[in-house]
């Protein structure tokens, strides 16, 4: 190899550690530079096992190659010379390349999946047969009799008028096959495009002769008609039929939220009211609104059953309704008296003096105390709903104008037809007898001479 050609790699070779610089790494990494430009120069042999010659002594120094590597120790400045002069140990023979295939190890075979697991096997839950409904009564308050000596002197409240219809009508929808209904989720009319709130207001505004309305305090409140069409089934159910021709809706509060029920005109349902208690309702139509209430606990058969109820039944008494009942009104500081009231319930979370519902007349929803056996009134009124579940509250003055409405009477015939008729026959009368008198007095004149 010359020089000139050794000297171009060295050069090439050198480039990399002046560039880089000639720090303490600079040195590091230039004697790793001048290894490798004189690793041409000192590989003589490349036998495996055999000796690698010095280029500058022993067997296969070579004078060209001996300058080239001195001439890389100078510009590389490295310490020592003897890469130039010690020939490098020989490296062990490798053995040559086995032509026989190496087996290349089998994988394991996959292993088997494994079997699935039987599904495991739920037990089936059944659900525990509903008990007995509850037969003991909502524990409500009791009114205690007026005291004696206390006057009963008080103005009475106006009973609802009832809600008529042909007797042939009544009959055949008592008659009519019940549609079974679950009071806490009844199914809903089959066309209804308004609310019930807006329907009672639309009947209101219609004006007809079934709904009247009380003017109490700046505001018309309606007073609607009694509902009478009730009936209750051998499992204590209540069945609602209707003998109107137009189709009712009944709202009544249950379980927790008011609920609506829609009976056809002329069809009857049954309601599964299962807990025990009394429960209002107001119902409307095209032309009606009424009010009134059932009450609960029934036992509730199996779908499909027409047997008896189970022998373990007893059906809960009807909520107690006292008679003739004084009702202290405090917004008018006067009292009433009621001719029926029942007992809805006691609720703690109203405020003191309110916390008492009743149920006056089977139609005003009103909201109270009762009072203690010493007081001149039995309950204290504090605010009433002419509808129960639907519309304004008042603060029980509604009661009081109830008891100084009248009954309208009948209106008296006109006096005018009767007048002229009597007017006439006393002209009529006249006229014969001036007749009669005239023929009198005409044969005298012809039988005189």
């Amino acid at each position: 190899m010359g020089r000139s050609a050794s000297g171009r790699v060295a050069f090439e070779r050198y480039r990399l550690p002046t560039l880089i610089g000639q720090g303490g790494m600079g040195k590091v990494i230039a004697a790793a530079a001048a290894a490798i430009a004189l690793a041409p120069f000192s590989v003589v042999a490349t036998t495996p096992g055999v000796a690698q010659a010095a280029p500058c002594a022993g067997v296969g120094a070579d004078p060209a190659a001996c300058q080239t590597c001195l001439y890389f120790v100078a510009q590389y400045h490295i310490p020592t010379t003897r890469a130039c002069y010690e020939a490098a140990p020989s490296r062990a023979a490798q053995p040559p390349p086995s032509r026989v295939p190496v087996p290349t190890p089998e994988a394991p075979p996959e292993p088997a999946p494994p079997e699935p697991a039987p599904p495991v096997q739920t037990p089936q839950v059944v659900p525990p047969s509903p008990p007995p409904p509850s037969t003991i009564p909502v524990q409500t308050p009791r009114l205690n009799p007026l005291a004696p000596g206390v006057s009963r002197n008080t103005s009475l409240v106006t009973p609802p008028k009832g809600l008529d219809a042909p007797p042939q009508a009544v009959a055949a929808a008592r008659a009519a096959p019940a549609t079974r209904v679950n009071p806490a989720s009844p199914l809903e009319p089959p066309m209804q495009v308004y609310d019930f709130d807006q329907q009672v207001q639309n009947v209101v505004d219609a004006h007809s002769g079934n709904v009247d309305l009380v003017k109490v305090d700046n505001q018309a409140l309606v007073r609607p008609r009694h509902w009478d069409y009730i009936d209750y089934d051998d499992y204590h159910r209540p069945a609602l039929y209707n003998p109107l021709s137009e189709a009712m809706t009944f709202r009544y509060f249950y379980n927790g939220a008011y609920r609506e029920a829609f009976v056809p005109g002329g069809g009857r349902i049954v309601l599964d009211v299962a807990t025990v208690g009394l429960f209002p309702f107001t119902a409307v139509g095209y032309s009606h609104v009424a009010s009134g209430s059932f009450y609960g606990g029934a036992s509730i058969p199996p779908e499909g059953s027409h047997g008896p109820p189970p022998p373990n039944y007893t059906p809960p008494a009807p909520p107690e309704v006292y008679q003739h009942v004084s009702a202290y009104v405090a917004a008018d500081k006067q009292t009433v008296e009621v001719g029926q009231v029942g007992v809805v319930g006691h609720d703690d979370s109203q405020p003191a003096g309110s916390q008492d519902t009743f149920l006056l007349d089977d139609s005003t929803l009103a909201w109270g105390q009762v009072n203690d056996p010493s007081s001149l009134a039995q309950i204290r009124v504090t605010k009433t709903q002419s509808l129960p579940g639907v519309g304004p509250t008042d603060n029980g003055s509604f009661l009081v104008a109830l008891a100084a409405l009248k009954e309208p009477t009948q209106p008296s015939e006109p006096w005018g037809p009767s007048a002229l008729g009597y007017g006439g026959l006393a002209i009529a009368v006249s006229l014969i007898a001036w007749m009669i008198n005239r023929r009198k007095r005409s044969a005298d004149l012809t039988a005189s001479p």
